[in-house]
């Protein structure tokens, strides 16, 4: 069954826009799991918590990578698999396109070691879909000071370099184009909502969806 991914920097609106796409594939009465990383899997919190603790000196960017496609392995296996296996979508907040963005991309780990250890924890269990949700770092740290808590919840925001991540989001979906869709995420909620779902609609993949309800009924 399909599994949906939705990637951006911080403030580009991806975690609204999950449970909107969540929403609206609800309404359908299909069944969905909404999910999202570090945090999914058991050992998902643990992981974050190791990742926003504050030391006296910074994890690596290969540490961080490591840490967080643990939590993957587990994210995979215990959320991810049995959710598609019971028929159901997945849509997760951030997948393996965020760690390449945050912790690959121009930080020096090698992308061959990414790609082995990313085969390992995800195997065949890619993304149907993958939205990148692109706007101007400048207007998402407008969105991030409104919202108020973010620095709070995650201290390593305040230096993170966004335009590297963006850059490195962009490079992902040009790489897969089959895979990732780029959204222009400044315009309002409605209408990211609405250029998301327009994408799902074009993909098929409700089509094939119907024709399982369809098969079902006979």
């Amino acid at each position: 069954m399909p599994f949906v991914t939705i990637e951006g920097i911080d403030g580009s609106g991806k975690s609204l826009q999950a449970e909107y796409l969540t929403a609206s594939l609800r309404s359908m009465n299909l069944q969905v799991v909404k999910t999202k990383e570090p945090d999914g899997g058991w050992i998902g919190a643990g992981v974050r918590s190791i990742l926003i603790a504050p030391r006296p000196n910074r994890l690596s960017p290969l540490e961080e990578m490591l840490l967080v496609s643990a939590a993957r392995v587990d994210h995979v296996r215990s959320v991810i698999r049995p959710a598609l296996k019971a028929g159901g979508w997945v849509v997760s907040d951030r997948f393996l396109d965020s760690t390449y963005a945050f912790q690959v991309h121009g930080t020096g780990v090698s992308e061959r070691l990414f790609s082995l250890v990313t085969e390992a924890a995800v195997g065949e269990t890619m993304p149907d879909l993958t939205f990148v949700l692109d706007i101007d770092p400048a207007v998402a740290m407008e969105r991030r000071a409104a919202r108020g808590d973010a620095i709070d919840q995650d201290p390593s925001e305040a230096t993170r370099d966004f335009v590297r991540i963006r850059e490195a989001l962009l490079a992902a979906a040009e790489r897969d184009p089959g895979r990732c869709h780029v959204i222009e995420a400044g315009r309002g909620p409605e209408e990211v909502s609405e250029a998301i779902f327009s994408v799902v609609s074009r993909s098929g993949l409700l089509d094939v969806e119907r024709g399982s309800s369809l098969g079902a009924d006979r």
